[in-house]
């Protein structure tokens, strides 16, 4: 992705989209964990303390998301060098204003404010929806980091990119179904199950 700017660099942005990854990582696992305890695949001793472990999980990992992007935007407005600074404010003209200031409230503040309380990270369906928000985010995250080299008179959201995300998002769907039939989900003889089922606050 740097190398679609090859005369910007930063040394940052390795953790910046490692931060997002993961947290995606973190938000498919939830989703998948808290749906099949629901649709009752698990077994019954999954109780509100392996969603709390979720829940902080997901809170950690977005505030150390917004923590890296922040630094790496501090650092380059600080040194205000313009091999540098020319990279945020392509982000920062036309539509792509809007963009970046709905990414700072989609994919910081408001699972922020959601993710923020006990209750919150103990309810799963709360977890479950955040943990699709928390996708979407990713998404426009990404088509922030590429589309405005492409696009840099302002946001354009066509069928090639939803429908990427849609075939990639089918092929891993279609992949884990066929595969969920003829493998437990739970990891039976496993010499740690029980220590996690039993897992207390």
């Amino acid at each position: 992705m740097m190398s679609l700017e090859p005369h910007w660099f930063s040394t940052i942005f390795g953790v910046y989209y490692f931060s997002g990854t993961f947290l995606s990582a973190l938000a498919i696992i939830t989703f998948l964990v808290v749906y099949f305890h629901q649709k009752g695949l698990f077994p019954k001793g999954i109780v509100t303390d392996h969603y709390y472990s979720f829940g902080a999980l997901l809170y950690g990992f977005l505030n150390f998301w917004a923590y890296i992007a922040f630094s790496q935007f501090m650092l380059i407005w600080y040194a205000n060098l313009p091999e540098e600074t020319f990279w945020f404010l392509n982000r920062w003209e036309g539509s792509w204003q809007i963009y970046s200031i709905a990414l700072i409230l989609i994919h910081f503040l408001i699972p922020f404010f959601a993710l923020v309380s006990q209750p919150s990270k103990t309810n799963g369906s709360r977890l479950k929806f955040m943990a699709i928000w928390l996708l979407v985010a990713h998404f426009m995250d990404l088509y922030f980091l590429v589309m405005p080299t492409f696009s840099p008179d302002g946001v354009a959201l066509g069928w090639i990119e939803l429908g990427f995300f849609l075939l990639a998002f089918g092929i891993v769907f279609l992949t884990f179904s066929i595969k969920a039939k003829s493998v437990n989900l739970v990891p039976i003889g496993d010499p740690k199950l029980k220590r996690g089922i039993d897992f207390r606050l």
